[in-house]
């Protein structure tokens, strides 16, 4: 197993480390290995670079901080040997008495998990029942929707070259949804039974009522749901005037999926009922983008990403009606097409390292995605079989992930 200071990037980690006061040598004894996260309290004390595996730090060229700052005058504190970096005989990997340098973020997989919350999914979409007429509200989507849903993360990183590397990533978030049964005989005042009113049926107040929807028994409301996301992007090193900072731009290809589907099923005096709604987005396109990191100290980052693309979104929706009343005719809608869509994240993490090839990560994120074709957006309360289609909706994501990064 190598260390990340064996790595093609070695170039640029060595670049950034800082040596001592001028005239301030020290002789470097074999055999004295440097400290498993900072990497350089025994060098300091005159030991020899050596990482924690005990093989030798390569370090082809040295640059370190004047002692006036970036823009005073050069040499006041690392005097030119003529190579165009200062020449300091010591060296300070742990950051005790001068600045150390972090190296560029890099890992070789990385696996986690992540908790998303929507945003808004049904935002004006009522409750879609009451017990009783004008009763208490029962089958709230908004409501039953607002839980924060799990996936999995994984992504890998593949060297290119010395400053650049190739990516794949993904993330899913499977079967979300809720289930929810509510009947009558469980709610309703003394255990009354067909006392549910559905909001089709304008919540009881609709002269004459919707057979199969009207004085409800059961009244059932599921939804299921995923997310997901793959991306394929160049990342391209930069380094900031600090070595403290550095981070990537990126440029890719981006596929997010987002699929809905709302079943609502009524047993009622007049019969029984079913209605469906389903909605499915594929947004394929190109994404830009980058990071940034800050060193806060030798083996702790602190970074932000932001990407946005713009993508052809494929969307298909249909809406399958089953009412028993002659009064509605069970219209089955089934449209798609395609339109442009616009998606964009942005997230801040935290980085520390554990052991030589492990770290552990955690931040927070925000995902939106715009033009999308949902099932919220297409819920009309006044006709339970409308074969409108409305394609201009959108949709926010924001929570937590957390994983495990490996180098090899």
């Amino acid at each position: 197993m190598k260390s990340l200071f064996d790595r093609p990037l070695a170039a640029l980690v060595a670049a950034g480390l800082v040596w001592g006061s001028a005239g301030g040598g020290f002789a470097q004894s074999p055999g004295m290995p440097a400290a498993p996260l900072a990497g350089g309290g025994a060098a300091t004390a005159g030991g020899s670079f050596m990482n924690v595996h005990g093989d030798s730090i390569v370090m082809p060229a040295s640059y370190c901080e004047p002692a006036m700052g970036y823009g005073g005058a050069y040499g006041a504190m690392c005097p030119d040997d003529g190579s165009g970096y200062g020449n300091c005989a010591g060296a300070d990997f742990g950051g005790a008495s001068y600045p150390d340098q972090c190296g560029p973020h890099y890992f070789d997989i990385y696996a986690g998990a992540i908790v998303l919350d929507r945003e808004d999914a049904f935002e004006d979409v009522p409750p879609l029942g009451t017990i009783t007429s004008g009763g208490d509200f029962i089958l709230d989507p908004q409501e039953l929707s607002e839980d924060e849903e799990y996936g999995f993360e994984l992504a890998a990183r593949l060297d290119l070259g010395p400053l650049s590397v190739l990516e794949a990533k993904y993330f899913g978030l499977l079967s979300m949804g809720f289930d929810e049964t509510v009947r009558s005989v469980d709610v309703a005042p003394m255990g009354a039974d067909f006392s549910l009113q559905s909001v089709f049926n304008e919540y009881g107040q609709l002269a004459g009522g919707i057979d199969g929807l009207s004085e409800g028994s059961v009244y059932t409301l599921d939804l299921e749901s995923d997310l997901q996301s793959t991306e394929l992007s160049y990342r391209r090193y930069w380094v900031g005037y600090n070595p403290r900072v550095s981070g990537t731009y990126l440029a890719g290809f981006r596929y997010l999926r987002m699929t809905e589907a709302l079943n609502f099923d009524a047993v009622a005096a007049g019969g029984t009922s079913n209605l469906n709604w389903e909605a499915d987005n594929d947004l394929v396109g190109a994404q830009i983008g980058g990071d940034g990191w800050i060193c806060l100290r030798q083996g702790l980052r602190l970074g932000m990403e932001g990407k946005a693309g713009i993508y052809n979104n494929r969307w298909e929706y249909q809406h399958v009606t089953s009412i028993p009343d002659a009064d509605f005719t069970n219209a089955n809608v089934f449209a798609n097409d395609n339109q442009v869509a616009f998606a964009g994240e942005t997230s801040v993490d935290l980085v520390a390292d554990i052991l030589p090839s492990f770290s552990i990560r955690g931040g927070y994120r925000v995902l939106y995605m715009s033009s999308l074709v949902t099932v919220g957006n297409n819920i009309n309360p006044a006709d339970p079989t409308s074969a409108l289609v409305f394609t201009q909706d959108d949709a926010l994501y924001h929570g937590f992930h957390g994983g495990v990064e490996y180098i090899w």
